[in-house]
């Protein structure tokens, strides 16, 4: 069941927030999922989806390079360095109605940033391949404050980051999404459960040299492309090509799964820098003090290693 909170912060912002299952929505955004924000019944939906056998799954937590990853998914699968038409979002398991999802053609690369509690059923049952792309949280929650103060309009809780960063942080006992060490600690989990099944890799990897990221990838899934298609992908998905393609050959779909194809809104904050080691021009020297407390104190059990600047 989902339960509403109505947070008043120390210093008076109020705000209404929705909690289902380890998720924690902003109650207006809420309104652009399926059923009017009916969270617990499409969470339901997402579990019982039927899977097919040439699906893959993306999985990331939110604002670590899922589009990014799923841009080379799809030119690997494809092996073709020529950019999507479409965009993730029509095969999203967090926004878009089940029903849709299963009306896309195969074959799909379903994408998610939700717990693999959450995740459906079958993906275990068909082995599906899964690729997960973790990100530095200093660099993810600078990356959410933009999204969420492009997408919220003008709440008081993202008027800077300073005043943001304790809604992902839990210091009011909330964490905005879901807690950022819980999620890792979860697909760690299952990493290990299922260790055939999944690829972790790190966004700042990915920066590094994506070329040998992407033969990890391409190695995983099995897709044998060659090294001159590798690198015509890696040069493909470069953030200043990924953000032009974005403006000039994606087809957008509303957010809120009600506007007609084609005329979705233009998402600009989408693709903002997409750097490793933003997080400085953010964070003030007692900011960066309290995150390395965070860390150290929230990220027991965590066998990741993240890198704050390459």
């Amino acid at each position: 069941m989902a339960s509403t909170i109505t947070l008043e912060a120390p210093n008076g912002i109020k705000c209404e927030f929705i909690h289902c299952n380890g998720s924690t929505f902003l109650s207006k955004m809420s309104k652009m999922l399926p059923y009017g924000g009916d969270i617990a019944r499409h969470h339901s939906d997402v579990k019982q989806m039927k899977i097919r056998d040439d699906d893959w799954y993306l999985a990331t937590y939110p604002k670590c390079g899922t589009h990014w990853a799923w841009e080379i998914m799809c030119m690997l699968q494809r092996g073709s360095p020529e950019h999507e038409k479409v965009t993730k979002e029509t095969v999203f398991l967090d926004l878009k109605p089940i029903a849709s999802i299963d009306e896309r053609p195969s074959p799909r690369i379903l994408n998610s940033h939700m717990s693999p509690t959450l995740m459906p059923n079958e993906i275990i049952e068909k082995k599906t391949k899964i690729v997960h792309v973790m990100r530095n949280p200093k660099d993810a929650f600078v990356s959410m404050y933009h999204h969420f103060k492009a997408m919220s309009r003008g709440e008081e809780f993202t008027r800077d980051f300073q005043t943001f960063l304790p809604y992902v942080l839990g210091t009011y006992g909330i964490h905005l999404h879901s807690s950022f060490f819980d999620y890792i600690r979860a697909w760690e989990a299952f990493s290990e459960k299922y260790p055939d099944q999944i690829i972790n890799i790190y966004y700042e990897d990915m920066k590094e040299d994506p070329v040998r990221e992407i033969k990890k990838i391409n190695e995983f899934l099995g897709t044998n492309r060659d090294s001159k298609i590798i690198e015509q992908i890696a040069e493909a998905c470069d953030f200043k090509n990924l953000k032009k393609a974005d403006a000039e050959v994606k087809v957008k779909e509303s957010l809120d799964n009600k506007g007609p194809k084609g005329q979705g809104p233009k998402l600009d904050f989408m693709y903002r820098k997409g750097q490793v080691g933003d997080w400085k021009n953010h964070f003030t020297v007692a900011m960066n003090e309290q995150m390395d407390r965070w860390i150290q104190q929230n990220s027991y059990g965590c066998k990741s290693t993240f890198r704050y600047t390459i």
